[in-house]
């Protein structure tokens, strides 16, 4: 008798020990009693009756799940492969346990099928270029069936977009020539710009005959420096200087009072004069040069 109550008790004792289980901090556990839920169990240590009793964990951490490349055809009729992640977590325990069979697998399944949808009704530019939209869309359909499984979709986002090497090639194309619609626009802007500096540099020195001598001057020592043989007539820009300096005093004239007229032609003609002779001179000495080198040419 003595042996069968220690059989007892040493089997009682194992089976307390049995029904020991440990509930981590991030788990929830449901106790169902002969198949009925009858509660929730804290994180800790919990003791339940095998056979009797049954302890259901469910894990509240944030999970994140891959849905594998998709083919899907766009509303302009582009296959495309979309690789997508969903991030989710459980709310509700106990609609996640009773609701459905397997969260998880439901939860991927829905993901994938809207998915489909979403990008089936989108362009390709528009997938392409407003990828966060489009993952924001599917992220609220997938969230009003989760909602009722006890889960919360916290984000779904776009990993990867595939085309086929004939589009990838097309849009390659199209982003080189709007590269060189840019360049183009940009080169004629500067073309713009640098005519109106130009246009104003011209006005400029057309109003100061002493700026464009200057000019002249600075032409001549820059082709000095190299050894390029360069003709250049002295005669014509004192040509260009007298009906510079003519066109001049006669706007002068227009704009100036009466009695100021005969005093702007007598200057403009002395400064013309003074021009022309210093080219005549220059001439002449020019020529004495030529001669006296011809003439020692003949001695010779």
């Amino acid at each position: 008798m003595s042996l069968i109550l220690t059989l007892l008790a040493a089997f009682a004792v194992f089976y307390l020990l049995s029904g020991l289980r440990q509930i981590n901090q991030w788990e929830v556990a449901l106790r169902f009693t002969l198949g009925k839920l009858t509660g929730r169990v804290t994180p800790g240590i919990t003791l339940y009756l095998p056979g009797i009793q049954e302890l259901r964990r469910i894990d509240t951490r944030m999970k994140n799940r891959d849905l594998l490349q998709q083919m899907v055809i766009t509303r302009d009729n582009v296959t495309t492969m979309v690789d997508a992640v969903v991030y989710y977590r459980v709310v509700d325990p106990e609609r996640a346990t009773l609701a459905v069979e397997n969260y998880e697998t439901a939860m991927k399944d829905r993901a994938k099928v809207v998915l489909r949808d979403v990008v089936g009704e989108t362009r390709l530019d528009e997938l392409l270029a407003h990828r966060e939209e489009v993952a924001a869309k599917v992220r609220a359909q997938v969230e009003a069936v989760a909602e009722a499984w006890g889960l919360h979709v916290d984000m779904i986002g776009l990993q990867d977009i595939a085309l086929p090497p004939q589009m990838q090639e097309v849009l390659a194309k199209g982003a080189i020539a709007e590269r060189d619609r840019r360049y183009v626009v940009i080169k004629s802007e500067a073309d713009v710009e640098s005519a109106k500096n130009f246009a104003e540099a011209a006005s400029i020195l057309a109003r100061s005959p002493g700026a464009m001598e200057l000019r002249r001057f600075e032409a001549l020592a820059n082709l000095s420096q190299g050894n390029t043989k360069v003709i250049f007539d002295l005669a014509k820009p004192y040509d260009d200087l007298r009906h510079t300096a003519v066109a001049m005093a006669e706007a002068a004239v227009t704009e100036s009072k009466p009695q100021r007229v005969h005093e702007g032609h007598r200057a403009v003609d002395a400064e013309a004069q003074r021009e022309a002779e210093a080219a005549l001179e220059a001439d002449a000495a020019l020529e004495e040069q030529r001669t006296a080198r011809r003439g020692r040419m003949g001695g010779a």
